[in-house]
């Protein structure tokens, strides 16, 4: 008997982003765990090179432009009706068959395009922002259908505390498991070795980056302390530039989990910023310095005085520094994440069989099913 499937829907987007190595992670740590899992993919030959993956892929078309479909707000006009109905039609009929008995494992982006694809299919909702789950539509015009009680979802896992609590009070009588995200630690550790180097992330909250440099500058905070922007770059290179530094800035802004902060903290980083809500489980008041959202004065008063610590007492410095790379590495460990991700599935699963047994329908899932 074949293992039930589970396709993992993922963009093809080019930029590097967490969610999407997330995805990628996931289906290969269920697939080490005897599992039958994928990853999907719009275009054939597709695969993401900014992290090292040889992870199982496939790919279909029609899915995604079914996705699309329920993606889109505006009007539509005749002729490009037409257009993408005879598009789908012909895809549709070249495509690899999917299997329907699968699993379909939605990230938080697509959930609301799952409504114009067929009902009968089982979902899980991969919710790795849940700040991103209703950012559809106007307050003039919200939808009458509502993706997150569609009855054939399984499940919603999601990253943080955070996302737990909110996905829970905001889809109530809803499944939410969370699991731990984990660090790769071969690639992020400490390193003794640091230049006096202040890393930060440029791609979000660029107003309040621009307002907090400028300020340093303007004071002559810095002194012979350089800033370091990590912008597309590989895991790879991202991880070497923590290593080499002392800090790193937090620009987290509503956000999941919050990747970048953790991977610092775990290089032994003084970590300093915002902790975009779901950052409150690991900005530890003993190692790192969270401050309050929009807070730019307090921000720089912040950074002065790490500053100060590093020069005047480094022996507490250095001692902050270890402190939070083992931390880190202790909670969110890749063992951790395997062992929530095997757990959640298994349950998952077993609700699966259990309602399919009830419904009358066969538990296991086939090679030839028809095409979505």
């Amino acid at each position: 008997m074949m293992k039930q499937k589970i396709y993992f829907i993922c963009p093809d987007t080019k930029t590097p982003i967490g969610g999407i190595k997330q995805l990628y992670r996931q289906v290969d740590i269920l697939n080490r765990n005897n599992f039958n899992a994928v990853i999907l993919h719009k275009k054939r030959h597709f695969r993401h090179k900014w992290f090292e993956n040889t992870t199982r892929l496939e790919y279909n078309l029609p899915l995604f432009l079914l996705i699309r479909q329920g993606l889109r707000t505006g009007k539509t006009s005749f002729l490009k009706s037409i257009f993408t109905k005879i598009t789908l039609g012909i895809q549709r009929f070249i495509a690899p068959k999917l299997d329907e008995n699968a699993i379909f494992v939605f990230p938080e982006i697509f959930s609301l395009g799952f409504l114009k694809i067929k009902k009968d299919i089982r979902k899980v909702i991969f919710n790795q922002n849940c700040y991103y789950s209703f950012l559809y539509n106007s307050i003039e015009k919200l939808p009458h259908e509502k993706q997150y009680t569609d009855q054939n979802i399984l499940a919603t896992i999601t990253v943080s505390e955070d996302s737990k609590n909110y996905l829970s009070f905001a889809v109530p009588n809803t499944t939410v498991y969370r699991i731990r995200i984990g660090i790769d630690q071969s690639k992020f550790h400490y390193h003794p070795q640091k230049k006096k180097q202040i890393a930060f992330m440029p791609r979000k909250m660029k107003t309040e980056i621009v307002q907090i440099l400028n300020i340093l500058n303007y004071r002559n905070s810095l002194h012979d302390w350089s800033l370091v922007s990590i912008d597309n770059k590989t895991e790879q290179e991202v991880a070497q530039i923590m290593r080499e530094s002392h800090i790193f800035l937090s620009f987290n802004y509503f956000e999941g989990f919050g990747l970048p902060p953790v991977e610092a903290m775990a290089c032994g980083c003084i970590v300093i910023g915002f902790t975009g809500r779901a950052g409150k489980e690991y900005f530890n008041p003993d190692f790192s310095y969270p401050i309050p959202d929009g807070d730019i004065i307090g921000f720089v008063h912040k950074i002065e005085e790490v500053l100060a610590l590093y020069e005047m007492t480094p022996a507490t410095f250095f001692e902050k520094q270890i402190k939070a790379s083992q931390s880190i590495l202790k909670e969110y460990s890749l063992e951790n994440e395997k062992q929530d991700i095997i757990t959640v599935w298994n349950r998952i699963l077993n609700l699966r069989k259990s309602n399919t047994i009830q419904s009358g329908q066969h538990a296991v899932a086939t090679t030839d099913s028809p095409s979505i």
